[in-house]
């Protein structure tokens, strides 16, 4: 979209996407304001309960109300684009209900309902019904920290040499039987930038990926957006005017990735009748009833709670409990978006990460590179300051003071670096820094994928665009390939099964590509192995609710235990003086048989009785599944959560390895050569399933192939 203003070009861009999108607008409006159900049904009401609780829709207005008039001034003319599109006779596709009209607000709200979801707050609800099941005894055998010796974003290169510390709360205990729950996949990414020093020509690289579940439509929209004050190519999200994650303006180029950090807090909060306890005794909670109308059904009306500490997310305070949470993006006027318009005329990486200073939520991983051949990484976000570390794992109760907040990290102390000795940055959802200040967050990716990644780009010699840009299809699993290692030295098996496994993934390179036979068993014995070391700790029907996914953060709860278990015992790098833990390597090896025989039954299940016709392509797909038309055509895919491509899947044992979590965007800028800039979804930039430009670019995206960014003038 070009415009002859800056007015002209938001509008057109809210046009535009109107036309390509307008299903999605009113699906993540309806869905901040606790209203899809009108048109989902029953099965939708219980994620409209839980939005109306969470307020997303009166923090929407609050952000906007506190705008400059400069950005209050794009959102409004963006939601002039989108009425004129409807106005014109746009249709919500595949719906074709009435939309009602956009506002400004509505922007906010869309983009609120993506991202809170992504904070620590449904790590700490799935550890404290976790603890509130298995007792604290157990539940310290769990660790989710990531493990020493992994690799940092600050400075690249460099290794982890401490875990996060954490308390426990036996008030935790109290949780059970008191919670519910709105699951989506947890996100990740990767990034990286190379300088010029590192290239043969010169210039600097940017290659990123996002991951998340895989949206139909997608969940990004890619547009380039001009007029005389800016010009600027990437992917934004359908409804928000701007590119906080992804774009380049001819100057400077920028990706994110999550930055896994602490930014929510659940408080166990004590009722009685309408009141709370807190510090100072009883005070009066906030009450209000709200209606939500269901297509199906007739109306519900629910009870809204508020404290101190923000709603009640979970819980029945009419019970006596409940759960309230406070999060950076609504307890306070949110002013982040304040950060979108200096993006768009950055002249350098130094410029761009300046302009972050005032981004709230989520807390991003922000990498960039210039035409001058620099890069940089800023970490942004408000990080909470509190009064203790009481709340890092689990919720804390709501009566005592023990983990309030009593600031904000400053923006000068978030980590960053520009133009790095190393010649590159990355990110890959891994720790941030060594540093126990400021608290950044208890628990980060396994490592395993950062420490793929870094091996790449830490090699002292250049590297090519071409190189750089497909590491985005690797598939090589350093975990897979340290199994590969462990197993050549073991047996062999008394168990026939057992040693058939062990001969086949002995001395495994670990790539866990399409047509690979010894991908399939991996993937079964990972799931064995995590079965026969969990299992016996949580019990049988703990496991299996686990494994089950009810909780959003489960699946990557399993993969770091797993991950903290074995870092060692797979050859990770630790820092010098680190000790083993024999005890852990001996319960790992104690139950690697009876793993690989399991594992051996299951991919015998799942690819037939022939290893020779085994192919982990065929069992490991990706799904496209519209939330009103039902499922597209897939694609097979390699790698798993552990690779730089990535693809994960669930735990539990004879499920198919449906991937939950993949690419949903990827770009590659060489600032050396601005038109040769590109990026690719899986999908395409429409959302009406009639259309050519609905899924044109996945077999692009499956094959690792992309489109040109900025095709024209």
């Amino acid at each position: 979209m070009r415009g002859e203003t800056a007015a002209d070009a938001w509008a057109g861009m809210g046009y535009a996407c109107a036309q390509d999108r307008l299903f999605q607008l009113d699906y993540d409006r309806r869905r901040a304001c606790g209203r899809w159900a009108e048109i989902a049904g029953s099965a939708a009401l219980g994620a409209d309960v839980l939005a109306r609780r969470l307020g997303l829709a009166a923090a929407a207005q609050r952000a906007v109300a506190v705008m400059s008039p400069p950005v209050r001034a794009a959102f409004e003319s963006y939601a002039d684009g989108v009425n004129q599109a409807v106005a014109d006779g746009a249709l919500p596709l595949p719906a074709r209900h009435a939309v009602e009209p956009w506002a400004a607000w509505h922007s906010v709200a869309a983009y609120l309902v993506r991202h809170v979801q992504m904070g620590q707050w449904q790590h700490k609800l799935a550890n404290a019904v976790l603890l509130a099941r298995i007792g604290t005894e157990a539940f310290e055998r769990l660790e989710t920290r990531p493990a020493a010796g992994s690799p940092l974003a600050v400075p690249p290169g460099e290794r982890l040499t401490h875990p996060v510390g954490v308390l426990l709360d036996e008030a935790a205990d109290e949780l059970a039987g008191h919670l519910g729950f709105l699951s989506e996949i947890e996100p990740g990414s990767n990034a990286w930038a190379v300088s010029g020093r590192r290239t043969p020509h010169g210039g600097a690289v940017i290659c990123n990926d996002s991951h998340r579940a895989l949206d139909t439509p997608n969940v990004y929209w890619q547009c380039r957006l001009a007029c005389p004050d800016f010009d600027v190519t990437g992917a934004t999200f359908p409804g928000l005017p701007g590119f906080p994650h992804f774009g380049f303006n001819g100057s400077v180029a920028w990706a994110i990735t999550h930055g896994d950090a602490d930014t929510q807090d659940l408080y166990l909060e004590r009722f009685a009748g309408t009141r709370y306890l807190t510090p100072s005794g009883w005070t009066e909670a906030e009450v209000r009833h709200e209606r939500i109308d269901v297509r199906d059904r007739a109306p519900v009306t629910i009870p809204v709670w508020t404290t101190r500490h923000g709603p009640v997310v979970h819980g029945h305070p009419e019970n006596g409990w409940g759960l309230a949470l406070k999060w950076t993006g609504t307890h306070r006027p949110n002013r982040g978006f304040e950060c979108l318009l200096p993006m768009l005329t950055a002249g350098c990486v130094a410029e761009l990460a300046a302009t972050q200073d005032g981004w709230v939520d989520p807390v991003n991983n922000l990498v960039c590179a210039d035409t001058a051949g620099a890069i940089a990484y800023q970490c942004r976000g408000e990080l909470p300051v509190r009064s203790s570390d009481a709340g890092r794992r689990l919720p804390v109760p709501g009566w005592e003071d023990a983990s309030e907040w009593r600031g904000t990290v400053p923006f000068a102390a978030l980590p960053a670096t520009l133009d790095p000795e190393a010649g590159f940055v990355m990110t890959a959802n891994n720790a941030l820094t060594d540093a126990s200040e400021p608290y950044i967050s208890y628990t980060f990716s396994q490592p395993w994928r950062a420490e793929r990644l870094r091996s790449l780009l830490a090699d002292t010699g250049t590297l090519g665009v071409g190189e750089l840009a497909g590491m985005q299809a690797d598939t090589v699993s350093l975990q897979a390939r340290g199994w590969g290692r462990l197993l050549s030295r073991l047996g062999p098996f008394a168990d026939e099964d057992a040693e058939a496994a062990r001969t086949l993934l002995a001395g495994f390179d670990g790539d866990l590509a399409l047509e690979s036979a010894q991908a399939l068993l991996y993937a079964c014995f990972l799931r064995a192995l995590a079965a026969a070391l969990y299992r016996p700790v949580l019990g049988a029907q703990t496991w299996a609710w686990m494994t089950s996914g009810t909780l959003a953060p489960m699946m990557s709860m399993i993969r770091r235990w797993l991950g903290n278990d074995t870092w060692q015992l797979l050859g990770g790098p630790v820092p010098p003086g680190t000790s083993p833990s024999p005890e852990a390597h001996e319960r790992v090896l104690a139950a690697v048989p009876g793993a690989l025989a399991a594992a051996w039954a299951a991919a015998a299940r799942a690819g037939g009785p022939n290893p020779r016709r085994w192919r982990w392509g065929d069992l490991h797909r990706a799904a496209r599944v519209h939330p009103l038309v039902g499922p597209f055509p897939g694609a097979a895919m390699g790698g798993d959560a552990d690779t730089i491509q990535a693809a994960g899947y669930g735990w539990r044992t004879g499920d198919p390895f449906t991937v939950t979590t993949l690419s949903v965007y990827r770009q590659v800028v060489d600032l050396a050569d601005p038109a040769s800039a590109s990026y690719v979804v899986p999908g395409g930039a429409s959302g009406d399933p009639a259309s050519p430009h609905f899924a044109d670019q996945f077999p692009l995206w499956a094959s690792h192939q992309r489109i040109a960014m900025r095709p024209g003038p």
